[in-house]
């Protein structure tokens, strides 16, 4: 500070009167908008950024299953696609469904109550264990029991990991369905399927009342006493060609494909399969159970 005047007060006093120096000001405490223009002018200083997040969800694999239905009180297969990852459960989930109207009306059916329900499905050592709700074993007499076990199982074991099922009603254990008593007291396999409901050989391709030309390609799944089984074509009561075909041999059901060739004019035809075997007639013998698939022949 500068001094501006002195005055004498006396000997012990005196008075000093001094000059205020300029205050030291910071412009950013007494003028914000000086050095902030931001505070000012928000549009001209802040840039708003707008992220946009876009979901990609993965398609849902389908994978291609055959559901068992009955076409003349035998087993019959038809195709379906069912979405992952619980393959299983959603080709059981398909089968309970029921046919189609285009699968009704190529005589499919099935024995399977409508509106039965899969309660749970687990899989665990290559058993399933399948928990239907109490529908599944309404009404019905023998066929009809075998049947409906016969669909679930065969639908069931067309995986590489499952070799066997286990029923369960409203989560109990099952040893008798229904008031037909069909004994379930253990796990049930394709070989306890009972043989007149198979034959032997199941035709997944072609459908019956299919338009075909040839070569005939025949596909589907066999379990024959020796492994090999004929495949024959007739038209107007005659037989026009004979194939051998090759599937698993008895106990082991085995895809087979074949090519059949025809020499025959066009018009209808049948396509005529079964097991073969040279099994004697015997209580371990299976029956022979003739598959015949009407079809239409064209050049």
């Amino acid at each position: 500070a500068t001094p501006l005047a002195i005055d004498w007060l006396g000997p012990e006093k005196i008075q000093v009167m001094y000059r205020p120096e300029p205050a030291t000001t910071d412009p950013a405490s007494t003028d914000p908008a000086a050095t902030d223009p931001a505070s000012t002018d928000p549009v001209a200083t802040t840039t708003t950024t707008t992220t946009t997040t876009t979901t990609t969800t993965a398609p849902v694999a389908l994978v291609d299953v055959k559901l068992y239905f009955l076409r003349d009180e035998q087993l019959a297969t038809v195709h379906r696609d069912v979405a992952g990852p619980s393959v299983l459960r959603a080709t059981l989930d398909a089968l309970l469904s029921g046919p189609t109207p285009d699968e009704l009306a190529a005589d499919l059916v099935t024995a399977v109550p409508s509106g039965t329900t899969l309660l749970d499905v687990a899989l665990a050592d290559g058993t399933a264990t399948v928990d239907l709700d109490a529908n599944y074993e309404s009404g019905g007499g023998t066929l009809s029991m075998t049947a409906r076990v016969a669909q679930v199982v065969f639908t069931a074991t067309q995986f590489d990991n499952v070799d066997a099922v286990v029923f369960r009603l409203e989560g109990e254990p099952v040893d008798f369905l229904g008031g037909e008593g069909i004994v379930l007291d253990g796990p049930q396999t394709r070989s306890t399927v009972e043989r007149s409901l198979t034959g032997g050989v199941i035709v997944d391709t072609p459908w019956p009342g299919d338009t075909v030309s040839s070569p005939i390609t025949v596909t589907g799944e066999g379990d024959v006493f020796e492994a090999d089984f004929p495949i024959e074509v007739w038209a107007d009561g005659v037989l026009i060609t004979r194939t051998i075909a090759f599937a698993g041999a008895w106990g082991d059901w085995a895809d087979f494909e074949a090519t059949v060739e025809v020499d025959a004019p066009p018009g209808p035809i049948e396509l005529i399969t079964y097991d073969s075997s040279g099994c004697s007639e015997g209580p371990d013998c299976p029956p022979t159970v003739p598959k015949v698939i009407p079809l239409t022949l064209t050049d």
